[in-house]
C-alpha cells in the first residue's frame, strides 16, 4: 500500500521543490565566472602568497591546505546559490532593515561615532590611539549585537506565523531557504558595518587633518615612529573592519543554528557566551597544552578529566581572537594581507560547518 503524502508533508514538499527547481543557463554562466575568479585568486595565492611587510615575513606567511579549503567553500557557496536563494535573501534584507530596533541601533551608533572626537580628552597626548580603539570597539559591539539578535530572529518567526508552510510548498528547497536567510542577514550586517565604518573613518580623518594639517596628515615620518601618516591608519582600520566581518559571519551562523532548537533568550545568551569564550581562545590554547609559560604552570593543576574538558572546549571554539587586531592598531603595527587571507579562510570553514549543522537540523523538522 502506497504511503500517503500527508504522512510527512515537509519531506514531500521539499522533494517536490527539489524536483521542480530549474536553474537558468545564464545563472550558471554567472556562477562559472565567479568560480573562475576564485580559482584564479587561489592560484595567485599559491604562487605568490600574501606576505606581511618587512620583518613580519615568517613561516606563517606560507600558504597551507587550510587556506585553500576556505577558497573551496566559498566556491561551493556560490554554486549552491540559485535565483530563488537571492530572492529570499533580498526579502530577508528588506525585512531586517525595516525593523524599528535595527534602525534605532544604527542611528545610535552613527551618532556616537560621529561625536567620538569629543571624547579624546579622556586620553590626553594619545588622542589618535584613543579614537582608533574607541571607533573599532564601538563598531564591534554594535554590529555584534545586530548579528546575534537578527540571527536569532531569522527563522523562528516564519515558523510561528506559519509562513514557512507557504514558502516550502512552492518550488523552494530548505537549503535555498536557509542560505537565502543567511545571505540576507549578512548583507544587512555588511550594510551596518559599512555605514558605521564610513562615519568613523571620516570622523578620524577630520580629527587628524584638523590637528596635523592636510599637507602633513598623509606624510609618514618613518616606519617604527609613532607618526606613520593618515594613509597608514586608514589602511589598517579598513583591514580591521574587514576582519570583523569574519567574526560577524561566524556569530550570525551560530545565532541561526542555535535558534533552531533553543528559545530566543537562551540562544542569545549562548551566542554571547560563545563570543567571549572565542575571544579568549588563546587562553584555552595554553591550557590545552600550547606553548608558553602559562601553559607550563597550568598543566600540573589540571586533573585528567578537567584536561579532557579543556581540550574539548578548545577544539570546538571559534578562534575569534584571530579576527581582533585592535592591539596592532593601537601600537601602529601593520596588518598583512596574508593575515586577512588566513583569517578569512578559517572563518569560511567554521561558518560552513555551522550552516551544515543548521541545515541538518532544519531539514529534520516537520513543516
Amino acid at each position: 500500500m502506497a504511503a500517503s503524502p500527508l504522512q510527512n508533508p515537509g519531506v514531500i514538499s521539499s522533494q517536490r521543490a527539489s524536483q521542480t527547481t530549474q536553474i537558468p543557463a545564464a545563472w550558471r554562466a554567472k556562477q562559472a565566472i565567479g568560480l573562475a575568479l576564485i580559482a584564479l585568486l587561489a592560484i595567485w595565492y599559491a604562487l605568490v602568497g600574501w606576505h606581511s611587510p618587512g620583518i613580519e615575513r615568517n613561516a606563517a606567511d606560507n600558504a597551507s591546505p587550510f587556506d585553500f579549503l576556505g577558497f573551496a567553500l566559498l566556491g561551493t557557496l556560490i554554486w549552491l546559490t540559485t535565483p530563488t536563494t537571492w530572492t529570499i535573501a533580498a526579502t530577508s534584507f528588506q525585512e531586517a532593515i525595516r525593523r524599528r530596533w535595527m534602525t534605532a541601533l544604527l542611528g545610535f551608533a552613527v551618532v556616537m561615532l560621529a561625536v567620538s572626537t569629543f571624547f579624546t580628552w579622556m586620553q590626553p597626548g594619545e588622542e589618535q590611539k584613543f579614537l582608533r580603539d574607541y571607533g573599532i570597539g564601538f563598531t564591534v559591539i554594535m554590529t555584534l549585537i545586530a548579528a546575534i539578535f537578527l540571527g536569532v530572529a531569522m527563522i523562528p518567526p516564519e515558523v510561528e506565523r506559519r509562513t514557512i508552510f507557504t514558502i516550502l510548498s512552492k518550488p523552494v528547497t530548505r537549503l535555498e531557504f536557509l542560505l537565502g536567510k543567511y545571505i540576507g542577514l549578512m548583507f544587512t550586517l555588511l550594510l551596518n558595518l559599512i555605514v558605521m565604518s564610513v562615519i568613523f573613518l571620516l570622523a578620524y580623518a577630520v580629527f587628524v587633518i584638523s590637528k596635523e594639517g592636510f599637507s602633513r596628515a598623509f606624510v609618514a615620518d618613518g616606519v617604527g615612529i609613532s607618526k606613520l601618516g593618515l594613509g597608514f591608519d586608514l589602511s589598517n582600520l579598513a583591514k580591521a573592519l574587514f576582519l570583523h566581518l569574519g567574526t560577524l559571519s561566524i556569530m550570525a551562523a551560530f545565532a541561526v543554528m542555535l535558534s533552531q532548537f533553543l528559545t530566543g533568550i537562551s540562544a542569545i545568551i549562548c551566542c554571547f557566551l560563545v563570543y567571549f569564550l572565542g575571544q579568549s581562545a588563546s587562553y584555552w590554547e595554553r591550557l590545552a597544552g600550547g606553548t608558553g609559560e602559562a601553559s607550563q604552570i597550568a598543566k600540573p593543576a589540571l586533573s585528567p578529566a578537567l584536561r579532557a574538558v579543556v581540550d574539548g572546549v578548545y577544539a570546538i571554539l571559534p578562534r575569534l581572537d584571530r579576527f581582533d587586531v585592535r592591539e596592532r592598531l593601537v601600537n601602529d603595527l601593520p596588518v598583512g594581507l596574508n593575515y586577512l587571507a588566513k583569517a578569512g579562510a578559517s572563518g569560511a570553514i567554521y561558518t560552513a560547518v555551522l550552516l551544515c549543522v543548521s541545515y541538518f537540523v532544519f531539514s529534520d523538522r516537520e513543516f
